[in-house]
């Protein structure tokens, strides 16, 4: 018989509003944790888990503690770009809003585990949404962690420009709640309820809208520090400009020839045959960029299930024989390894 295994979430997480309910609502946290077992001690563990139900009673708890529907907009609010670090400083120092959520969404490997930012052109808007890796598919968010992450994401966006924008249309999958004046104050007018995903829009006039912090020589600084990190350049040769690529689309989750070659400006064919004049192909360098992104994610915790997802494979299984031709080991072999090390 098999046994169920509760779903875990990063106790990081929860700290952070535990702590932030404690300074600013006098939030009774020891009551909250002693009556679930839970120590201050063992959430200051770096990469500790929890339930996630009691995140998810926690964020329950907050909002019927303070009687405030917008308690989860005030907690995004403390999200800044400065705490994101490489990632943050890239946002920071885009040319413009559009060029700040593409690299957001380009090197969010650096630090996201479950959660995945798409930015996508739909019908005439740029729509920004966020998936999670659940039993083995992308999911759309629950209801608090879509209002906590989609007004984090505004928040983030408008700490890099001079004057703050609202999206053009917000869109929620869940019922419109019994009060929208917190939302209509977060996100602006035009909000939609029991839509089919959770989503920011916006048009092209607020994406070229440029940012506070432009500053090119910074930019690709930290650029070359992101791409150092994740072991892919996307400059250079075609082979590099190609590895690059392939990278933006894994994060798109389209690994497709076409879906690069759009991006290089070049036709699939004409792709082909350049890089068959260097003498490689396109599978050789998707292979190598998800070996090395598989190595990231394991390293940063996230499951077999997820990568695979995440790296454009149908189902595990695929990956994991992939994953042993790279590395000679098993994911979990190959992280015991390198954990010991």
């Amino acid at each position: 018989m098999r046994l169920h295994t509760q779903k875990q979430a990063p106790a990081e997480a929860f700290l952070f509003i535990l702590t932030f309910l404690t300074k600013n609502y006098a939030f009774d946290a020891a009551t909250f944790i002693n009556a679930r077992n839970i120590t201050m001690q063992a959430l200051q563990v770096k990469g500790s888990k929890v339930n996630a139900v009691y995140l998810h009673e926690l964020i329950e708890e907050a909002v019927s503690y303070t009687g405030n529907s917008s308690v989860l907009f005030k907690l995004s609010e403390t999200v800044n770009p400065n705490k994101l670090g490489v990632l943050g400083y890239l946002m920071l120092h885009s040319r413009n809003v559009e060029e700040a959520i593409t690299k957001l969404c380009r090197y969010y490997p650096l630090i996201g585990k479950a959660l995945k930012p798409f930015f996508v052109l739909e019908n005439g808007m740029h729509k920004l949404t966020l998936l999670t890796h659940k039993e083995g598919k992308m999911e759309h968010l629950e209801k608090y962690s879509a209002e906590i992450h989609l007004s984090a994401l505004l928040h983030l966006i408008n700490k890099i420009i001079p004057h703050p924008i609202c999206p053009k249309l917000t869109t929620f999958r869940h019922a419109k709640p019994l009060y929208v004046k917190a939302y209509h104050e977060m996100f602006g007018d035009n909000i939609l309820f029991d839509e089919v995903e959770n989503a920011l829009f916006f048009d092209k006039m607020q994406l070229v809208m440029k940012t506070s912090y432009d500053n090119p020589y910074l930019l690709s600084v930290f650029e070359k520090e992101a791409e150092q990190s994740l072991g892919i350049n996307v400059h250079g040769s075609l082979k590099e400009q190609v590895l690059g690529c392939i990278l933006i689309a894994t994060g798109e989750l389209d690994v497709s020839l076409e879906s690069v070659a759009r991006k290089i400006s070049m036709h699939p064919r004409t792709l082909q045959k350049k890089l068959k004049e260097e003498r490689i192909n396109f599978m050789s360098l998707l292979s190598e960029v998800r070996q090395k992104l598989a190595a990231h994610y394991l390293l940063k915790g996230l499951d077999s299930p997820t990568i695979a997802s995440y790296l454009g494979y149908a189902e595990p299984s695929p990956f994991l024989r992939a994953f042993k031709k790279w590395y000679g080991l098993s994911p979990k072999a190959w992280l015991a390894l390198h954990i010991k090390g």
